[in-house]
């Protein structure tokens, strides 16, 4: 089993328009320009190994309102197992508007999601019966109000406890505490702070400084954004950069999910390897990101993409 993280989930809404324009109406008469779908970065990952082939994958977390029913009738569609902690307040709900002319992409995040002390404490005891059978699991993602910043570093505690390692998603301070349980692979993301650390992400030395720090604080292996490229922290403390080429860059929702969807595919099919996993983690990131999909609908998607990325050593 396969089991992902998401605590702080959302409903998301793409719009699809001509032209986005400040202070007029628009008006969609068509199904190809809405797509409305269960969103969260663990749980968007699990839907990408449930469609490209993994038959035992479930989703651990917090769902609220009339809404969080829609959503989890959504993700159960996806043949996604929910174990959910249901709560009083409503799940969020992710815009976005996709402009053809000129290109644009506008995102409004709802961070408005609540959750109370009791919620928490009967998550870590879903959480510990959840993983029981789970030979990979994926934290990942934001945390709601309510919810302590050392919450990912219990729930990583219990996975180890347990002899289980850890792929962790994370940011901010969230992340910060995480890193003294030794995660295995620190994959951080920080577009709305740029921000790692504390410390503000600008050049080029700051990202490589950011990675080595990462695993200075417990992570083994770190997998870093870099623009449209990933800087790779190997253990033995060689920098690797992956990067796509020949592409034409269309949507970003879903590419970095994608992206973990790809590595955890590959670890589990072939074993651990650093590079050839992000390779083809890229790859699936990569098949996303050139398309409309939020999804890979399946792993010939990925293999297409494959002769587009490249590796190389960094000399630093």
């Amino acid at each position: 089993m396969i089991t992902t993280v998401t605590l702080n989930p959302a409903i998301d809404r793409e719009y699809f328009v001509a032209e986005n324009k400040p202070r007029e109406h628009q008006y969609l008469y068509t199904e190809r320009d809405i797509k409305v779908s269960p969103g969260g970065k663990g749980l968007l990952s699990a839907i990408n190994l449930k469609k490209i082939g993994h038959s035992d994958v479930q989703n651990i977390g917090f769902v609220g309102g009339r809404q969080g029913l829609f959503f989890e009738k959504m993700v159960q569609e996806c043949g996604i197992t929910t174990n959910y902690i249901f709560t009083e307040s409503e799940i969020r709900n992710n815009i976005f508007i996709i402009s053809r002319d000129p290109v644009t992409y506008t995102h409004y995040n709802d961070y408005t999601y609540k959750v109370e002390p009791d919620d928490v404490e009967n998550l870590i005891k879903r959480f510990k019966r959840g993983i029981v059978d789970s030979d990979f699991i994926m934290i990942s993602g934001s945390i709601p109000e309510g919810v302590n910043f050392s919450i990912y570093q219990r729930l990583i505690k219990i996975c180890h406890t347990a002899g289980k390692e850890v792929y962790l998603h994370a940011s901010g301070e969230v992340l910060n505490r995480s890193l003294s349980e030794g995660p295995k692979v620190v994959a951080p993301y920080f577009k709305h702070t740029n921000k790692i650390l504390d410390k503000k992400i600008v050049s080029d030395e700051d990202y490589i400084w950011a990675g080595k720090k990462l695993q200075e604080e417990g992570a083994e292996y770190v997998m870093l954004p870099f623009h449209c490229d990933r800087l790779l922290f190997d253990r033995d403390g060689t920098i690797y950069q992956l990067s796509p080429n020949n592409f034409c860059l269309r949507n970003w929702l879903g590419a970095g999910e994608a992206y973990n969807a790809g590595f955890f595919d590959y670890v589990s099919r072939n074993g651990f390897d650093f590079l050839e996993a992000n390779k083809y983690a890229g790859a699936a990131a990569l098949a996303i990101a050139e398309t409309k999909d939020i999804f890979l609908a399946d792993r010939s998607m990925i293999e297409k993409k494959l002769a587009n990325i490249s590796v190389k050593k960094l000399e630093v």
